[in-house]
């Protein structure tokens, strides 16, 4: 009987690993979109009635909502930066919840900036559905350390 329910459980760990794989998948390749500055190809990844919202003490705000108001966000976005670039410093996955520490940089009047934040995305049908960032803040310097080391 012990066998018999060992393999039922190692069969559900497997589905769950997959279920978490596929959604850290839908939040990497969203990331990959934005570094190309492809709000075509970041839309692709968004449920039709997505989210993104910004969490403020105790203050959920709703940054945008559905995914033509956050395509034409992405676009104001990315003609105001010049060359944002985000890397993923970490990334923690549990069925259909990704959360990630986010480093975006980018130059302003010659001078490289950087910030981090803490995003947590939802995943439904293998898109993003919602997802939440926490305030922007000074970026950890063994976080900074250990993903220039990974580079």
């Amino acid at each position: 009987m012990k066998p018999l329910l060992l393999a039922g459980a190692m069969a559900l760990f497997s589905l769950s690993a997959q279920a978490e794989s596929q959604s850290s998948s839908v939040v990497r390749q969203f990331i990959a979109d934005y570094n190309q500055h492809s709000v075509e190809a970041m839309l692709q990844n968004l449920t039709e009635d997505v989210r993104w919202m910004h969490i403020n003490g105790d203050k959920v705000e709703v940054e945008t909502s559905g995914k033509a108001q956050f395509g034409a966000a992405m676009t104001d976005y990315f003609a105001t930066l010049e060359q944002p670039q985000a890397d993923i410093i970490e990334m923690i996955a549990s069925d259909a919840y990704v959360s990630i520490v986010e480093r975006v940089k980018w130059q302003a009047d010659g001078e490289h900036l950087s910030q981090c934040s803490i995003g947590n995305f939802r995943i439904q049908d293998g898109k993003i559905a919602e997802f939440w960032y926490l305030p922007a803040h000074s970026c950890d310097t063994d976080a900074e350390a250990k993903l220039e080391s990974e580079q």
